[in-house]
């Protein structure tokens, strides 16, 4: 059978035959009847899944620096303290100033984006000092997790001529999901960076104990590497 095309079609026919499926479906990975959990042995869980983007044959080359735009998003102070602070916030924004450092000896185009749900005039709302923009390099004001919606970063990643583009920012489950979502709609091909990424844990009703940060982190790098982007693990493995 062909590929669908456009690749939005077959993302909404396989999320929907999916969630049927959950639905249905039992865990493999609970106890036999009577028998403790601790003698069931680790698996991987995804041994034999295929992911959409290789049913679709897109190309799982990661961008270079030669070859792509780097967009940085929400790097502010909020998620560096109080009630906003993320787990691993450091080592991300180390990574980060690591890549943007070696993207600008490389010439790659830079675009910095920036929430504007937080006072862009305020310590909280304007972008991590480490990461200042330098001349030249724009900064789109957005209003929702996907930096493409209702602003003019399209216009900018078009202008800056690459169809490749480099996305690595805060939270990794909102606004670099649905950012690096967004590029993909739009006829752009993500690589995304993991480790020059964070999120905060969350609470869940019916969950006492909550879902932890790298559990968020991990499943929001899952769902890109699906269908919307290739993820990278570090920044270093970018040429």
């Amino acid at each position: 059978m062909k590929p669908l095309r456009p690749a939005l079609a077959l993302c909404t026919a396989a999320v929907l035959a999916a969630t049927v499926a959950a639905c249905g479906g039992t865990s493999e990975a609970a106890s036999p009847k009577g028998g403790p959990s601790a003698s069931v042995a680790p698996r991987n869980v995804a041994e034999g899944t295929t992911t959409l983007r290789e049913l679709n044959g897109f190309d799982e080359t990661p961008a270079s620096l030669s070859d792509a735009t780097l967009i940085l998003v929400d790097y502010q102070n909020t998620y560096t303290d109080g009630v906003m602070e993320l787990d691993g916030w450091r080592p991300a924004l180390a990574n980060a100033q690591a890549l943007l450092k070696r993207a600008r000896k490389a010439g790659t185009p830079v675009i910095h984006i920036v929430d504007k749900g937080y006072d862009l005039k305020s310590k909280a709302g304007r972008i991590i000092p480490t990461l200042k923009p330098a001349k030249g390099e724009p900064v789109v004001v957005k209003s929702v997790p996907n930096a493409f919606h209702d602003t003019d970063l399209a216009d900018k990643v078009k202008k800056a001529g690459n169809k490749k583009v480099i996305v690595a920012g805060f939270m990794t489950n909102m606004c670099v999901l649905f950012t690096a979502q967004g590029a993909f709609l739009n006829g752009y091909q993500p690589t995304v960076v993991a480790d020059a990424s964070a999120t905060r844990p969350l609470p869940l009703k019916g969950n006492p104990n909550g879902i932890p940060s790298e559990q968020l982190h991990e499943a929001a790098l899952a769902t890109i590497q699906d269908l919307y982007g290739v993820v990278v693990p570090s920044q270093k493995s970018l040429t």
